[in-house]
């Protein structure tokens, strides 16, 4: 089989890749392979929304700025609900290093001209009085950080690409990239869906580019072709409890940037918690681990008292990938004509807008909407610029 370009994995920013692409040359042929049975089954299922400003690194505020209006305008263009609302997101902390931080950020939004407001113990006493606020320096707030629905997002991105063309091959899983003199050349998959005798050969796709947005598997994919990327998977438990009359449904997204704690309230009040278990160590592996619940409630209530009486009603365990920096990988590998776009710790949904459109510009050769070096996947040998603001 012979295509122009293949994109591996159908979540979010596989889907938006195709998007772009497609939207901007139709008389492309472009085929994405995804291993699992549904696209978007993968970290994108698992994502809970968010979609802020609050960066310490300009360049994620200029992801921000490119995609929001993608959100704003998603229901008209992609023909598909998803539930978008501004909540804002309160950013607080104990350690003076990390006030710095948030006064960073607020003077980042600032030169942006994005509007955000820092509080005091006592105004977030105040406005958010279930939160305790007895050992805070202050939080930060930005009325324009919002939530969208992960699923509508993904399903509306799914549906116009195959109005466009796109094929999507689901139960289709990558074994192999061929390269030969320094390009790639090929893509070899393997049918998940049916059993695999010995003798059975692989199938094979030709193509002029291939676009690797695997997610929490991209560094194996990218190592198929022979290169080493510094990106690593890092499971993540989310609990789900029952809402609770004391937290309004409107709060805004709670970060306890010291623990990494977490409190976002869903539009049917329920709660989703989470963010403690940032030392875990990198796998792939989405089973819950139930020996970390008790540190876990000890963190939550010490921050939101009133959660030492939430129902949780389940946990389930989603996967991010991390790169040294905290900064995703967008753009030509070494090897000409593979990309790599990945690694974006949890920013992936709501970068994805921002991410597929510079991805598409890329690809076809055109100017795209920000300088993308930082992202460059053969920049680890430079000094870049972290971001700070990762929870």
């Amino acid at each position: 089989m012979q295509t122009d370009i293949i994109i591996i994995g159908a979540g979010v920013i596989g889907l938006s890749t195709a998007y772009h692409l497609a939207l901007q040359n139709s008389k492309q042929r472009i085929i994405i392979l995804e291993k699992e049975k549904f696209h978007g089954a993968g970290s994108t299922a698992q994502c809970t929304g968010g979609i802020r400003y609050q960066f310490t690194n300009p360049i994620n505020i200029q992801l921000t700025q490119i995609s929001y209006p993608y959100f704003l305008r998603f229901v008209a263009d992609m023909h598909y609900p998803i539930y978008f609302r501004r909540r804002g997101y309160l950013f607080v902390t104990t350690s003076q290093e990390r006030w710095h931080e948030l006064h960073e950020i607020h003077n980042q939004l600032d030169a942006f001209k994005v509007p955000s407001q820092l509080f005091n113990r006592e105004e977030i006493h105040t406005v958010y009085p279930f939160i305790s606020t007895s050992d805070l320096l202050g939080g930060s707030y930005c009325a324009l950080d919002a939530y969208a629905d992960p699923y509508g997002v993904m399903e509306g991105y799914y549906r116009q690409c195959r109005k466009l063309g796109v094929q999507v091959l689901c139960n289709a899983e990558v074994t192999d990239i061929n390269v030969k003199n320094n390009h790639v050349t090929s893509v070899l998959y393997k049918p998940t869906n049916r059993p695999i005798s010995p003798t059975t050969e692989p199938n094979e796709i030709n193509a002029t580019v291939v676009i690797n947005t695997a997610g929490p598997h991209l560094h194996l994919l990218a190592r198929m072709a022979g290169l080493e990327l510094p990106v690593a998977p890092y499971r993540r438990q989310v609990y789900v409890c029952s809402p609770m009359p004391i937290i309004p449904a409107q709060v805004p997204l709670l970060v306890d940037l010291d623990t990494g704690f977490y409190l976002h309230v869903e539009k049917n009040g329920v709660l989703l918690l989470g963010g403690t278990d940032r030392d875990i160590a990198p796998g792939l592996e989405t089973v819950v681990d139930r020996g970390r619940l008790t540190d876990f409630i000890a963190t939550a209530i010490k921050r939101v008292p009133a959660l030492e009486d939430a129902q949780i009603t389940r946990i389930y365990t989603g996967i991010r990938s991390l790169t040294p920096d905290g900064l995703g990988i967008l753009g030509e590998t070494k090897i000409k004509s593979l990309y790599c776009v990945g690694g974006f710790g949890g920013n992936g949904f709501m970068h994805a807008p921002a991410i597929g459109l510079i991805t598409a510009c890329l690809v076809l050769g055109k100017q795209p909407p920000l300088d993308p070096t930082p992202f460059s996947p053969n920049r680890f040998t430079d000094a870049t610029l972290a971001e700070k603001a990762l929870f």
